[in-house]
């Protein structure tokens, strides 16, 4: 796991090295660049390859990039993992190639040697790369399937720049720092912005599952090598069949994913998902795993109203008999805000941002540079909260209008954001109510909003009516959802997932956290052979009477207690609520203040007011959406004030 970056086209090399520093973060062990000048036979420009090193697989020297093949002719910067590399290895082996090093980066070298850029199919990982084919003057830049890995790119006249973070590409002065409006919409609503969009209209993301290759006249070409399907069958599946094949399918993935030549921990929330990895990885290791879990104070808890995770962990952590860590997030974390903002390169507005930073924080001072997580399991399995809220809308439409507008009229009269052990409850009510008797594809996107349509247009203003209008905060997720629309609903719902919410924001978040602190992050919830499984599986295996990721929990009851696997979900994160209340208020009062909003001149100064003074009331649960405003100022001091 590392950081790359290049440049097509012409570059001084002080660029490149700026460009290096910028991320060195994500390569403490080594770095390297290679620059090859314009080519007379292909007419390709100069090229500039960089890379910074976090050593995981292959220690020595022999793993430094940009890596080549043997005649100098294929170059490779790459950031990422191949669980398969060895199995890939072996048949590059029998094909006559020879090996100088251990690594699965120079697997890939190769594999391109004996397959073309079309190699990207046979890969189990999670990575990101750059090949320059001097032979033929081709660059190839592509990334995994689901998007664990970011790869950002902008263009400058004739040059093309890529990078593991933006703030690398913005080391060019040339890069006009201008904000997407489309990118702003759809972030104000959502949280993040989706793929291929960023906040600079000249910087883009290269979308998961994709290649972008740069031919030698400059020409450009973008395929997709694979789009998440799903198979569903005309009947249910056998539950305990299926049971039996998904624990395989699992223990293969965390084998594979332990994989290292370091010392390997774990995030444990205590939930479902990284306590079945801790289950499933200590039987694959002799050694006891570190593991670590975010706690809140009580006080916070209660705003929250959500269960003690910390006591869940601890239980799991006794079990398996781990060397166990606990940090107890309290206000001193909002010392970090500036530094998380920094490190995500957008204003990503999710506070498990910060969590995912001291967990990393607290993982690399105990000497451990790999982590593996349970991200992903939501996604695939169907574990959150508007999956059954949605699966629930298919029947609460059928009930009588009168009915409805009877119990929404009441739900809205439920306190917003109280605290006490009913907060949460009330919230989801409110939310499920305000959008359950639309039509699915509206109800759902009401159901993932952080603010409503009239307040999104109060909020942003004029300025940004023709785009509201047309649809712009949305457009991400009806393209999904259109492309889905042969499907059943609980499939529609994990397919925008895995297109819009994991890639865009939880794995965003998750790279640039661990990066920040030199550790690699892996998800094998989320391995080749756990998705193409679940893909092909029943719904009713998804959600059964209530139960969300019902085949995932009765194929994990012999491993893990009741309590655990039936256990009202938590959620990742911070208690952001709290905090907006109270130890963020004071920053809140001067950042956004009326006339620093004004002075910004994206957002309308008397609705950010508004929105502040009814989440303080208690009227309306708007700390989300503040914490966003925050931070989107918090990033703005930092990206375009320069």
């Amino acid at each position: 796991m590392c950081g790359i970056l290049g440049v097509w086209g012409e570059s001084e090399e002080e660029l490149i090295v700026r460009m290096s520093s910028a991320i060195d973060h994500r390569g403490p062990d080594g770095h390297g660049i290679e620059r090859f000048g314009p080519d007379s036979f292909t007419s390709a420009p100069p090229v500039s390859l960089g890379h910074r090193r976090l050593s995981i697989i292959d220690l020595s020297d022999a793993g430094l990039q940009p890596m080549c093949n043997e005649d100098g002719k294929v170059w490779l910067t790459f950031n990422g993992e191949i669980y398969n590399f060895k199995d890939l290895r072996k048949q590059l082996v029998d094909a006559g190639h020879q090996f100088r090093s251990k690594t699965d980066s120079e697997v890939l070298v190769h594999a391109y040697e004996e397959w073309g850029i079309g190699f990207v199919e046979r890969l189990n990982g999670i990575f990101a790369f750059a090949i320059w084919d001097r032979s033929k003057g081709e660059l190839h830049l592509a990334r995994d399937r689901l998007g664990v890995k970011p790869l950002y790119y902008g263009r400058i006249g004739n040059r093309l720049l890529f990078a593991s973070e933006i703030k690398a590409l913005l080391q060019d002065a040339e890069l006009v720092r201008e904000i997407d409006e489309n990118a702003l919409l759809a972030m104000s609503n959502y949280r993040y912005c989706p793929e291929p969009l960023t906040l600079f209209k000249s910087v883009r993301k290269l979308r998961p599952g994709h290649v972008l290759s740069i031919r030698s006249d400059g020409s450009e070409a973008e395929r997709e090598f694979y789009s998440v399907s799903f198979e569903e069958p005309t009947e249910d599946d056998d539950v305990a069949l299926c049971s039996s094949e998904l624990l395989e399918k699992l223990r293969e993935a965390t084998s594979g994913q332990l994989m290292a030549d370091v010392e390997v921990g774990l995030f444990l929330s205590g939930g479902v998902d990284s306590s079945a990895l801790l289950a499933l990885a200590d039987s694959e290791r002799a050694e006891a795993l570190k593991t670590f879990t975010i706690g809140f104070r009580q006080e916070d808890q209660h705003g929250e109203g959500q269960p003690d995770d910390i006591g869940y962990a601890r239980q799991v952590a006794k079990q398996f008999g781990t060397d166990h860590r606990e940090i107890i997030l309290d206000p001193k974390v909002v010392d970090s805000l500036q530094q998380v903002v920094w490190h995500l390169d957008e204003p990503t507005a999710d506070p498990a941002a910060i969590a995912s930073f001291l967990i990393c924080g607290a993982a690399r001072e105990q000497g451990i540079k790999v982590l593996l997580s349970g991200q992903g399991g939501d996604e695939v399995f169907c574990g959150y909260p508007w999956h059954a809220g949605a699966h629930i809308a298919q029947q609460y439409r059928r009930a009588p209008a009168v009915v409805r507008r009877l119990l929404e009229s009441v739900v809205r009269r439920l306190p917003a954001s109280g605290g006490g052990r009913f907060a949460g409850s009330f919230r989801r009510a409110r939310k499920f109510t305000a959008s359950a008797s639309k039509n699915f594809e509206d109800s759902l996107l009401g159901f993932l909003s952080y603010s409503t349509g009239d307040e999104l247009r109060a909020l942003l203003g004029e300025r940004f009516a023709p785009a509201t209008a047309a649809g712009w905060p949305h457009y991400a997720h009806r393209k999904a959802l259109e492309e889905s629309r042969s499907l059943h609903h609980i499939n529609r719902l994990l397919h925008l997932d895995l297109q819009t919410f994991l890639p865009s924001l939880n794995l965003a978040y998750t790279d640039k956290m661990s990066m920040a602190n030199g550790v690699e992050v892996r998800v094998p919830l989320i391995d080749n052979v756990v998705v193409d499984y679940m893909g092909k599986r029943s719904p009713s295996l998804k959600i059964r009477n209530g139960t969300r990721k019902f085949l995932l929990k009765k194929c994990l009851e012999d491993l893990l207690p009741h309590d655990v696997l039936y256990r009202k979900k938590g959620g990742f994160g911070a208690p952001i609520r709290g905090w907006v209340k109270r130890d963020l208020r004071e920053m809140i009062g001067d950042l956004l203040a009326p006339s620093r909003v004004k002075d910004r001149g994206f957002f309308d100064p008397g609705t950010v007011t508004r929105i502040i003074e009814a989440n303080q009331s208690g009227r309306e649960d708007r700390a989300y959406l503040i914490y966003f405003l925050l931070s989107f100022e918090i990033w703005s001091q930092r990206f375009l004030d320069r």
